[in-house]
């Protein structure tokens, strides 16, 4: 092979190389990974339910600033009551009146793409009498 072929391949393999290259692209959810907080809510903000009863509720983990609810957030949050003789979270996920009183709902998400950080939201729940 001359010289002149052996460097219009080498110049060839450059090309197709350069060409299998592409951009990394930014997190789809946020635009880009960097973000300042999560931020949690609870749908609604405070319970009154009666003994025996339930009270379906949602909680939602949002990445702030831009406001991008996190898809299955509630697959890393954790759900603890100050007396959990007065409530619970059942087995549908709902809270559940257990006893006369009040508590707190503590619901905690730890983020565990970033640092394992984790936020914490109280709602407060109040048991009342069965009708």
């Amino acid at each position: 092979m001359n010289n002149k072929m052996l460097r219009l391949a080498v110049v060839a393999v450059g090309v197709v190389a350069a060409a299998a290259c592409t951009k990394k692209d930014s997190n789809s959810i946020t635009g880009s990974t960097d973000y300042t907080s999560v931020q949690l809510a609870s749908d609604p903000g405070s319970f009154t339910v009666p003994v025996g009863d339930s009270a379906e509720f949602t909680p939602t983990a949002t990445i702030e600033p831009q406001g991008v609810a996190i898809a299955n957030a509630t697959a890393n949050m954790t759900f603890s009551f100050a007396d959990p003789t007065i409530a619970e979270v059942n087995g549908s996920g709902f809270v559940q009146g257990d006893a006369v009183g009040s508590t707190t709902l503590t619901i905690t998400y730890t983020d565990v793409n970033h640092n394992f950080t984790t936020t914490t939201l109280d709602v407060p729940v109040t048991v009342i009498a069965a009708p």
